[in-house]
This record gives structure tokens, C-alpha cells and sequence, in this order.
């Protein structure tokens, strides 16, 4: 849940004043910019609250048929 440390709240802070700006905006192109930086935003302070959560995984290593193929 975002918001338990100082940096996702300036985050938090962050987003809801680039809604607060989407709303007030005169173009649909302007609105739309505001609203990817809020949810930027958003996500940003989601990272910083619980990282392993948006930590990278590695993939297993998938051999593929050519490969093997040729070493047979």
C-alpha cells in the first residue's frame, strides 16, 4: 500500500498534482500528458513501498530445439 514512506508520499503528492492539472487543462493532448505522470507517478511510490513486489525475476533458461538438435 503506497505511502508508509517519505518518498511515496512526495510521489503521491507529486500525482495527485499532475491530476489536479489534467483536470484543469484546456486540451485532450495536455490532459493526457498529466494523467501518464500521475500514474507514473503512482506507480513510483508503489515501487518504493514494496520493491520485491517489482522486483525482476529471472526467466528459467529454456533450451531451444535447434540447439539441441545440433548436438546430437
Amino acid at each position: 500500500m503506497p505511502g508508509y514512506t517519505d518518498k511515496s508520499r512526495k510521489y503521491l503528492r507529486l500525482a495527485d498534482e499532475q491530476a489536479y492539472r489534467a483536470e484543469v487543462a484546456l486540451s485532450s493532448r495536455s490532459k493526457s500528458v498529466y494523467l501518464q505522470l500521475a500514474k507514473q507517478y503512482r506507480e513510483r511510490a508503489e515501487q518504493l513501498d514494496d520493491p520485491a513486489q517489482w522486483r525482476v525475476r529471472p526467466l528459467p533458461l529454456v533450451k531451444s530445439k535447434s540447439a539441441i538438435q545440433h548436438r546430437t
